[in-house]
């Protein structure tokens, strides 16, 4: 029982009632004193003894709110003591006019070190009060104190307080989520893997303070200066340039680590949310972002803008450099096109962004006066899609080098569909690819990938067609049967070859792979079902038949199907 006594007695209870500080006398005079300052020429000869009469009464009153909290007055108590400071203002401009006279003089200085010892408490109670605040609207009592200072001619000093107890606020929170300063040094020594992770993390935590705190801190200064608009504009600028300064030292270091292909993605994500955060800024002035904030961002883009140039010029040089001569196995795609395409298709997600860093560096650097080039076709592209036009044509040219290492003119074709093909697809998978390499350009890939089918066609199939030409083969069964012989054996020979061969060869592309084995059957099988039916009764014995009539025309279906599946042949075995 005792110890709930001591712990109800321990709790804080609210403050009692205080009576009111202000001296009794100090509304009737301070009527007076409205009168004199509403003069405009001159006072009447007993003005001074008036004024320090009522100089006196608010030094009384000073007294009694030298320790009392702001929070803690009565609402008339608080609105007499502003009325009041606000008429001691007024006095000591009006007063300011009578300068010259020395009857005045200790007045007037009486009247501003009241002033000041009244600015001073309110100077004390607006930090306590907007330390206790943080976010708009304003109480109306943090308002009227900066109303009282602002109107006292203390707005230098009602501004550093505002601004020092802000930025502690968002120093202390910037701690709290742990985009404390860093160290270029720490930045530079930690393994990518590490510091990819610290990257998204920071980009997630500086995202979400620039979204979180800037605007309500922004609505909080015009709450609190309402009805200036150039003091909220000056001090915001102020707190956002100084508080991301400090933040985007992390984004500055990453910016400065030695590049690689692989740290392209996240310098583009850094990139973004720097962009991002800076335009997010602005937007909240009317002035737009201050030019040392405007400046450090912009430094940072610029490295990052060089770095990510330097990695997509780099993929360039590994395709140029790339001189390898083993052909791949089968035809398949080679492993640079699919890094490459791979690659591209990650760099389109971020085609906008690209687009931005190129023309800024293109700019900055001022290589060319234009922003923009011409394509072999005429039309006008952008530096980055530019680039990656240059990128496609380069892997095109090494995919056309390298097809020459295949012996068989076939295979070459088979290894530049596939490749073809797989490009193709990727373009159309990719919205932002497809856009950045254009129609035209996609068109011209399509013609070429048929050109190399029809190439295909001619090369395998085309050679062996020329043995069921029916040329030569007219005239009477004696002079046309070993002709026929020899047609068949060459037939089935070429066939056997082609079959063994291109069974083992790889169309990856299901419906590439499809395409190809329809037209190779429509192509062969009802020219050989034609040329069976008008020559195969030349043989009289079955024995004959047999001997050189090994395929009928479904087994050079069944064949064909098998065709392009990578895997090695087996015998076929003839229908009955």
């Amino acid at each position: 029982m005792d110890s709930q006594e001591n712990e109800h007695t321990n709790e804080e209870e609210p403050p009692p009632p205080l009576s009111s500080p202000l001296p009794p006398d100090l509304a009737t005079i301070s009527s007076e004193i409205d009168q004199y300052i509403s003069s405009q020429e001159s006072l009447p000869p007993d003005a001074p003894t008036i004024i320090e009469k009522f100089l006196t009464l608010v030094e009384e009153m000073m007294e009694a709110y030298a320790h009392l909290k702001w929070t803690r007055l009565k609402e008339e108590d608080a609105s007499c003591f502003l009325r009041t400071t606000n008429r001691v203002s007024s006095l000591v401009k009006m007063l300011a006019e009578f300068r010259s006279d020395y009857k005045y003089a200790y007045t007037i200085n009486r009247a501003g070190s009241v002033l000041q010892r009244a600015m001073s408490y309110l100077e004390g109670e607006f930090k306590v009060m907007l330390e206790d605040h943080s976010k708009a609207p304003a109480p109306a009592d943090l308002t009227s104190v900066c109303s009282a200072m602002l109107r006292g001619g203390y707005q230098d000093e009602c501004c550093h307080v505002y601004f020092i107890v802000r930025r502690n606020a968002l120093e202390e929170k910037i701690v709290q989520l742990g985009l404390e300063k860093v160290s270029i040094d720490d930045i530079h020594n930690k393994p990518w893997e590490s510091l990819e992770r610290d990257i998204e993390v920071w980009i997630m935590k500086f995202s979400s303070f620039a979204k979180e705190e800037f605007p309500p801190e922004r609505n909080l200064l015009d709450s609190v200066f309402a009805g200036d608009s150039t003091i909220p504009e000056i001090l915001f600028s102020a707190l956002t340039c100084g508080i991301t300064k400090h933040i985007l030292k992390f984004a500055e270091a990453v910016a400065l680590t030695r590049s690689s292909p692989d740290k392209l993605f996240k310098y583009l994500t850094i990139y973004e949310a720097v962009r991002d955060a800076v335009a997010g800024i602005g937007a909240l002035l009317a002035q737009g972002v201050a030019p040392e904030l405007k400046n450090e961002a912009l430094m940072i883009r610029s490295h990052l803008g060089e770095a990510m140039i330097s990695i997509i010029t780099e993929l360039e040089n590994s395709i140029r450099n790339d001189h390898g001569k083993n052909p791949v196995p089968g035809g398949a795609v080679h492993p640079i096109t699919t890094y490459i395409m791979n690659y591209l298709e990650f760099t389109a997600v971020y085609k906008n962004s690209l687009e931005q860093v190129y023309l800024e560096h293109q700019r900055l650097e001022a290589t060319v006066a234009a922003t923009s080039t011409v394509d072999a076709e005429g039309v006008v592209v952008s530096p980055f899609q530019a680039q990656i036009l240059k990128i496609m044509d380069l892997l095109l040219s090494n995919l056309e080098a390298k097809s020459k290492f295949y012996k068989d003119t076939s295979l070459t074709t088979i290894f530049m569909m596939n490749n073809g093909r797989y490009m193709l697809k990727k373009i159309k998978k990719s919205g932002g690819l497809h856009s950045l390499l254009a129609e035209t350009w996609y068109r011209k890939m399509s013609s070429d990938l048929h050109q190399y089918h029809k190439g295909y066609q001619r090369e395998t199939w085309g050679k062996l067609l020329r043995f069921l030409n029916p040329e030569g083969l007219t005239g009477n069964n004696k002079h046309v049967k070993p002709l026929l012989k020899e047609r068949f054996k060459n037939f089935n020979a070429l066939f056997d070859d082609i079959r063994k061969t291109q069974t083992s060869w790889v169309i990856s592309d299901e419906q590439l792979q499809s395409e190809l084995r329809v037209s190779i059957s429509n192509m062969v099988v009802p020219a050989y079902r034609s040329f069976l039916a008008r020559y195969s009764q030349i043989f009289s014995s079955r024995r004959q038949t047999e001997k050189y009539i090994k395929h009928q025309p479904d087994d050079v279906e069944t064949a064909i199907e098998g065709l392009f599946s990578g895997t090695p042949a087996t015998s076929g075995k003839r229908k009955q």
